[in-house]
């Protein structure tokens, strides 16, 4: 008796020889989603949700407002109350945007040194040396790290310093708005620190310090601030409220919640150069040129660093996916997902390393859809861009082709929503809309070798299809097509005939659960 039986329908593994494939993998699989092991496909994209006026690279929605850069942009909410979205580019500096308009990420410490005088009668008997600075503060909360120290003074009870020499302007398109003076107090260790006086205009150029009036308050909390560098790329938020993103070999990380602080003691440098990072849960993934690193910690200053053992070296970063659990990227020898435990090869099983660098993983960009790695890329040989999905948390990864050339592909995560940007690089869709019409799929058996020529006399393909859906499907036997019928759920007689070769192929928009053939109607199951 022979019998093919289908169910739990997988993609294309181009990697294994057809003949050698598991009963229920694809030779071809495209637009063919695979649900809860049934067949079925995705629905087509929507209408433009929104098509720019030039040509964009990367897409981003805030809120209701789609933003969208020519350049490889990393859009970041801030961990800050107010709504905030801090991005950083390729090849220029980071930015915030605030309200739809957009600042300087980089607040720098002043750098001007004050001027001190005394006023009053000095009693050189009570007199001890002090010294002030003063850093800039902002319309939207935030200080910078402190001036040069001024040269000390010595200062007795009952006299007033004057602190001159401040700028008179402030950082331009900073929102600069206050200065905040300090003077220092040196405890009964010998340590020398600076502590709150009073905050005044950033235009002021001068300030009386009366203690009397103005008593010494908290300790400075900004004195190991840095401004972001301006070559920084690839801001990355991290759980307890600060950011990483690096510049050449050299990682940095904000102060927790004070993202335009990137305090200098917290720098890291690899041994690599960095390609892009990654976050998921405590961890962060730093992918380079050679064996990518993982950091984990609560805070920037107890991060534990450990290299994977394995050379994965990164090929595109923007080919890096955050999965949830892990992190995705394409290496030189396959997709690598990278996680607390390390770091291994998820497509071996797919592609051989010929064919893999066919896809030219250079090109790839990639975002995650559902638990899917979603990635569009420009094969060997150029020509236009083609997309595929991969996922990696199943035990046996298999190819999923899909019939969208998209330039871009992100997925708001609030709503889960993905969008891909099309190949004209402006106009924006949802991917598998859900009141789109479904797509037609496409998916191939495995070519089934019998040990010697055989009739196969019956097929029947067991279906759901809603009004309008339709399923075809193809027999073909020794690589000719011998029959095709488009009737679901009930038996269909084929044509008489001894091959040793069968294969089917099913086109529609019905969900396929299960497909069985035999050489009788009897042995259909």
């Amino acid at each position: 008796m022979a019998r093919i039986a289908l169910r739990g329908f997988t993609g294309e593994s181009p990697r294994t020889e057809p003949y050698y494939l598991p009963e229920q993998a694809a030779t071809v699989a495209l637009d063919a989603a695979m649900r809860g092991g049934s067949l079925t496909p995705f629905r087509a994209n929507s209408d433009p949700v929104v098509v720019f006026e030039t040509n964009r690279q990367t897409i981003y929605l805030h809120g209701a407002e789609w933003l969208a850069w020519n350049t490889d942009a990393d859009p970041v909410p801030g961990p800050v109350a107010q709504d905030r979205l801090y991005i950083s580019f390729a090849n220029t500096a980071p930015i915030i945007r605030v309200d739809g308009a957009e600042y300087p990420l980089h607040l720098g410490r002043p750098g001007a040194k004050p001027t001190l005088t005394r006023q009053g009668t000095f009693d050189a008997d009570t007199a001890e040396l002090v010294a002030y600075a003063f850093t800039w503060v902002t319309s939207l909360g935030e200080e910078s790290g402190p001036s040069p120290v001024s040269a000390p003074i010595l200062w007795s009870p009952g006299t007033t310093i004057t602190v001159g020499s401040l700028p008179a302007t402030p950082p331009a398109g900073r929102l600069v708005t206050q200065k905040r003076i300090y003077r220092s107090v040196t405890s009964t260790s010998g340590a020398t620190e600076l502590f709150f006086v009073a905050e005044i205009p950033a235009t002021d150029v001068t300030y009386i310090h009366d203690i009397a009036t103005a008593p010494i308050a908290e300790a400075i909390p900004t004195a190991d601030f840095n401004a972001a560098p301006t070559n920084l790329r690839g801001l990355t938020g991290l759980p307890n409220g600060f950011m990483a993103g690096f510049a050449g070999k050299e990682l940095f990380f904000s102060e927790p919640f004070q993202p335009h602080a990137w305090p200098n003691k917290y720098r890291q440098t690899m041994n690599d150069t960095i390609i892009g990072l990654a976050a998921f849960g405590t961890v962060l993934a730093v992918l380079t040129t050679g064996n990518p690193v993982t950091l984990q910690g609560m805070h920037p200053d107890q991060l534990t660093a450990e290299k994977v053992e394995q050379p994965f070296p990164c090929m595109s970063k923007r080919g890096i996916v955050d999965m949830g659990y892990s992190a995705v990227f394409p290496s030189s020898d396959g997709l690598v997902s990278i996680s607390s435990q390390g770091g291994q090869l998820i497509s071996d099983s797919i592609w051989t390393r010929e064919q893999w660098l066919a896809l030219q993983p250079t090109t790839f960009i990639a975002a995650r859809i559902g638990t899917f790695y979603a990635f569009s890329y420009i094969p060997l040989g150029g020509g236009a861009r083609k997309m595929a999905m991969i996922d990696p948390a199943s035990p046996q990864p298999t190819l999923l082709p899909v019939s969208d050339g998209s330039s871009a592909v992100y997925t708001q995560i609030s709503s889960g929503n993905s969008f891909i940007l099309g190949t004209d690089m402006r106009s924006v869709r949802r991917f598998d809309n859900p009141s789109s019409a479904k797509r037609s799929f496409t998916w191939r058996s495995k070519p089934f070798r019998l040990p010697f020529a055989r009739s196969m006399g019956a097929i029947r393909v067991d279906a759901r299809a809603a009004a309008g859906e339709t399923m075809t499907t193809r027999i073909y036997a020794d690589g000719v097509l011998r029959h095709t019928t488009t009737r679901i759920n009930e038996p269909v007689r084929l044509p008489a005939g001894e091959f040793t070769d069968w294969q089917i192929e099913m086109t529609g928009t019905a969900t396929v659960m299960q497909l069985a053939m035999a050489q009788s109607l009897a042995e259909l199951g």
